[in-house]
């Protein structure tokens, strides 16, 4: 019976539904130490206070969560030196034992555990501050004011854009030069049409193609359901493909935190990456979650490409 009473609290904890929030998701980005972090739940607004999802952020500072199988939905989380517990539903928090009262109690959101920012930053004795107007928050140390923001995270979907927007709404929310539009059936659905907008710009230093991915059933209405940057300079050396990758990884990596799922040959020579790659049989990719979505930067060939293609696919999680 105990062994069943610890079970069920270990789901409240992590998949828990009571209280549920009824309240606002956000686009706020969340910093830790001046870089942004992933958060597979995305953070919510409840009565002007920002709540974020407690467990997964804790995690990333070396916290691990616990249940206490005799006092029903309280949540232990803690690391060597510091304790933080509640009972989920109430508004007084305890850190190594104090009590600190929370403005909103502890709630839970599509089964995820959320706490306010600012009971998080007392609890783990760190500063923490926000930007309502640029939408992001942080802990520790703040990012810096000319920090630059890749323009994929400043509260849209995608560039300016957001899912569902049609091709007029797209045209005026980008402000790069527009090079191509193209519209036409779908090869294997002949009732479904999909739109390309392809516009000229730079991407971390990189000269790149912006592509908004429309589609309908109606040529005349189709809607944003991706978004591909394309990098189309060309090398006549292979290595110069791989190394750009790479380059670009990095510094997704420092936007967006660790990539959620690399894909890399198996039981390849590395020196032999560079011939793999001009015959069409070799590829990486990486995988990336960011807010509501998902980023994946990949790089191939087709074996009866000329060259190999290195872009970044964005969609909606």
């Amino acid at each position: 019976m105990k062994r069943l009473l610890t079970l069920l609290l270990i789901f409240v904890v992590y998949f828990g539904t009571i209280p549920t929030i009824h309240a606002n998701p956000s686009n706020y980005r969340i910093f830790l130490d001046g870089k942004i972090v992933t958060l597979q739940s995305t953070p919510r607004i409840e009565s002007n206070t920002l709540m974020v999802p407690a467990v997964p952020l804790l995690k990333k500072l070396g916290y691990t969560a616990a249940v206490d199988p005799d006092i029903p939905d309280r949540v232990k989380i803690s690391n060597s030196n510091n304790s933080i517990t509640f009972v989920m539903g109430a508004k007084n928090i305890y850190i190594n034992g104090k009590e600190i009262r929370m403005p909103i109690s502890s709630k839970s959101y599509n089964g995820v555990t959320y706490l306010p920012l600012r009971a998080i930053s007392q609890a783990i004795g760190r500063p923490f501050g926000s930007n309502p107007t640029e939408q992001y928050a942080w802990i520790g140390v703040a990012p810096t004011k000319n920090q630059k923001i890749p323009p994929e995270l400043q509260g849209k979907d995608f560039r300016n854009a957001v899912w569902g927007m049609t091709v007029q709404q797209i045209k005026r929310s980008e402000t790069l030069p527009l090079v191509n539009t193209v519209t036409e059936l779908d090869d294997y659905d002949s009732n479904m049409y999909y739109t390309y907008l392809d516009y000229k710009g730079e991407y971390n230093g990189y000269k790149a193609v912006y592509t908004y991915i429309l589609s309908g059933k109606n040529k005349n209405s189709t809607k944003l359901i991706d978004g591909q940057i394309l990098f189309p300079e060309k090398f006549s050396n292979m290595q110069n493909y791989i190394d750009r990758f790479f380059k670009i990884s990095s510094k997704m990596q420092l936007a967006y935190g660790a990539p959620v799922n690399t894909e890399r040959p198996r039981g390849r020579d590395q020196s032999k990456w560079a011939e793999d790659l001009s015959l069409g049989n070799l590829s990486l990719t990486d995988y990336y979650n960011v807010g509501r979505n998902s980023y994946y930067i990949r790089l191939y060939k087709s074996m009866h490409a000329e060259y190999p293609q290195l872009d970044i696919l964005v969609s909606q999680r």
